[in-house]
C-alpha cells in the first residue's frame, strides 16, 4: 500500500516548498528583489545557509532561474513562468490570513518604528518610478512621528528625519489605520472616504501608491479625485 498521497497535487506542491521560507523567497523575488544579500535583508530571520539552499531547491524544481546581468557584476535571480504563476497563490493565502489571522490591532499594540520598517521591506519595487519620489508619513499619536520613505525603481530607504529632499507625497494616519490599510483590510479609495488615512500630492502619483505598496487599489480613480494638489 502506498504510503503517502503522490498523486495529488497540493501533496506534491508542499513538498516542493517544504517550509515557509520557499515562498517567501517568491514572494520577494515577485515584488523585485533580485540578489542574494537583498534577498537575505528582506527576509528577517533567514540564514545564508538556509537562503542559500532553499534557492538551489527552487532552482532544481525550476520555479527560479540565475542570470547574469551584463551591466551588472554578479548573478541575479528571477523567477521562471512558473514561478510568476504562483502570484495567485500567495494572493490567496494573503487573503486568507487578513481574515482570520490578522486581529483588529489596539492603538498601543502598534510600534511606529516596527510597522514602518515593515512597509519598507514590502514595497513593490519594480514598479517603482525612474525619477526620486519622497513620501512623508506623519503618524498620529502623543507623540507624532514622522517618516520619509525615499522611492526609486528597485531602491527604498526609510529616514527618520528629513533627508533634505523635496516632498512629493503626504500621508497621515493613526499606526493602526495604516496597518490595517497596508495589510489590506481597507483599500486606499474606503480609508481616505472614511477620513482614517489622508493623503495629499499629485492625482497621478495618489494613483500610484496602490501599485507601490500592494494596497487594494479598487477606487482608484476616486481616490486620485479626492487628493489636493
Amino acid at each position: 500500500m502506498p504510503t503517502r498521497d503522490e498523486y495529488c497535487p497540493l501533496t506534491r506542491s508542499l513538498d516542493l516548498f517544504g517550509d515557509r521560507w520557499g515562498l517567501l523567497v517568491v514572494r520577494e523575488l515577485l515584488r523585485g528583489v533580485r540578489r542574494f544579500n537583498e534577498l537575505e535583508r528582506s527576509l528577517p530571520g533567514i540564514s545564508r545557509s538556509t537562503l542559500a539552499q532553499r534557492l538551489r531547491h527552487l532552482e532544481r524544481e525550476a520555479i527560479v532561474e540565475r542570470c547574469v546581468v551584463h551591466d551588472r557584476p554578479g548573478t541575479e535571480y528571477q523567477l521562471t513562468d512558473a514561478g510568476r504563476d504562483l502570484v495567485g497563490v500567495l494572493d490567496a493565502v494573503g487573503a486568507w490570513g487578513v481574515r482570520w489571522l490578522v486581529p483588529h490591532k489596539r492603538p498601543s499594540e502598534i510600534d511606529p518604528d516596527g510597522l514602518m520598517q515593515w512597509i519598507r521591506r514590502h514595497v513593490v519595487l519594480g514598479e517603482l518610478p525612474t525619477r526620486r519620489t519622497v513620501i512623508r508619513f506623519e503618524l498620529l499619536g502623543r507623540p507624532r512621528r514622522y517618516y520619509w520613505l525615499i522611492l526609486r525603481t528597485g531602491e527604498v530607504s526609510l529616514c527618520p528625519e528629513h533627508p533634505g529632499f523635496e516632498e512629493d507625497l503626504f500621508v497621515e494616519a493613526h499606526p493602526v489605520d495604516l496597518y490595517r490599510l497596508v495589510v489590506g483590510q481597507h483599500s486606499l479609495a474606503e480609508a481616505m472616504e472614511e477620513g482614517t488615512v489622508r493623503v495629499d500630492g499629485p492625482p497621478p502619483l495618489v494613483r500610484s501608491l496602490p501599485r507601490w505598496f500592494l494596497l487594494r487599489a479598487s477606487g482608484a480613480a476616486s481616490v486620485a479625485g479626492s487628493s489636493r494638489g
